[in-house]
């Protein structure tokens, strides 16, 4: 017996041929272009991307990348049409000496080989979607409540534009599709109500935490991502020193905000991360923890602003009581953080341009406002 004698894809603008059709359970196709085939191992929907392939007179459906184990499950791995398989995958696999890979531009740029590294993840499959069939997960994904989000929102969808609709990247994670590049454009088509469906690449991710590693990566490479972006992603990628930062802010009983605009920050949020990393490097796990319970304490029901001041100077004058022997109460500074009250502690660094003098401004401030309470 030889290799399948015959292997479609299904493809957006692929007409179905003859033996497909024959093979169909039914004539209906799906509005997302899937339909079933009675095959040689019962009924299959063919989703777009997928292969169909005729091996002995019996037609099968599976991703590309399972055709050949599809194939050794069907008439066993040791079938010489297996092993012929097996031999033109390794064959395509095998890697291309670097040499022969050079571009024209490389070789004028000092005849430098490339060197190759091994290729990730299996080719994706194109196929459309449906709108209501997309998710996105807001674990990593940014917010696009913000103001700059809504307005990019809002022109992509009052000038659509198909030529510069890529394909959304997307992964099929438990039956689900979930849109890990492409937010903006998928909100963009919902708002004009007149799109069905986008052109989409489907790679398929065991979890949430693969996803969030592609998403940063595709971000990073192309455009900066902003802090937050970029700690919501990590977190669910497992960095650890963001899973620090995150569990250091929810021991103290807040969350970290997901948003950079400040009209859109939600009480007991924190948006200062590149403060709480430093602390934990400087003063340590501990007093970072403390210092943010005392301020959820303190400002409980009310907006953080200008909390990244307050939180770093209430870590360096923690650390320096300690360092003299006189560790503060806590009691006592949750009492005067929530006496002096945000927009106290924000006049304590009005008109102070440079970073260090800020804190400087802010550490000054509450060593004079903590020992007026002490004396009292």
């Amino acid at each position: 017996m030889t290799a399948p004698s015959r292997i479609w894809i299904n493809a957006v603008g692929k007409e179905l041929p003859e033996w497909v059709v024959a093979a169909m359970a039914s004539p209906e196709i799906a509005d997302n272009g899937s339909f079933i085939i009675a095959g040689g191992d019962g009924e299959t929907r063919v989703e777009r991307g997928f292969a169909v392939f005729d091996y002995d007179g019996q037609v099968y459906a599976c991703l590309p990348k399972e055709v050949q184990a599809k194939l050794a499950a069907t008439v066993g791995a040791d079938n010489e049409a297996v092993a012929e398989l097996a031999q033109k995958t390794e064959a395509a696999r095998a890697p291309v000496p670097a040499i022969q890979r050079q571009s024209r531009e490389a070789r004028r740029a000092g005849d430098k080989q490339l060197r190759l590294k091994p290729m990730i993840g299996s080719p994706p499959a194109p196929q459309f979607a449906q709108l209501d069939q997309l998710n996105v997960d807001d674990t990593y994904q940014r917010s696009i409540e913000g103001g700059a989000s809504k307005k990019l929102i809002i022109k992509i969808a009052e000038n659509w534009d198909w030529r510069l609709c890529l394909p959304l990247i997307v992964s099929r994670r438990e039956g689900s599709l979930y849109v890990i590049d492409g937010q903006h454009r998928l909100e963009g088509a919902k708002l004009r109500g007149d799109i069905r469906d986008l052109p989409v690449v489907v790679f398929d991710f065991d979890d949430p935490k693969q996803e969030a590693e592609l998403f940063v990566q595709a971000n990073r490479s192309r455009r900066a991502m902003s802090t937050l972006d970029d700690f919501h992603a990590a977190v669910v990628a497992g960095d650890a020193k963001a899973v620090e930062i995150h569990n250091v802010v929810t021991d103290a009983g807040l969350i970290v905000g997901r948003n950079q605009a400040w009209q859109y920050w939600q009480p007991g949020e924190v948006i200062f991360v590149a403060a709480i990393k430093k602390a934990l490097i400087s003063q340590g796990r501990e007093i970072s923890t403390r210092a943010l319970t005392m301020i959820a304490q303190a400002f409980d029901g009310l907006v953080l602003t200008g909390g990244g001041a307050i939180f770093t100077g209430l870590c360096i004058f923690i650390q320096s009581r300690e360092k003299d022997g006189r560790p503060i109460d806590a009691d006592l500074m949750v009492s005067v953080l929530s006496e002096v009250g945000i927009p106290g502690w924000k006049e304590a660094t009005e008109g102070v341009d440079s970073g260090q003098d800020r804190i400087d401004s802010m550490l000054k401030a509450m060593e004079e406002a903590y020992a007026e309470a002490e004396s009292e």
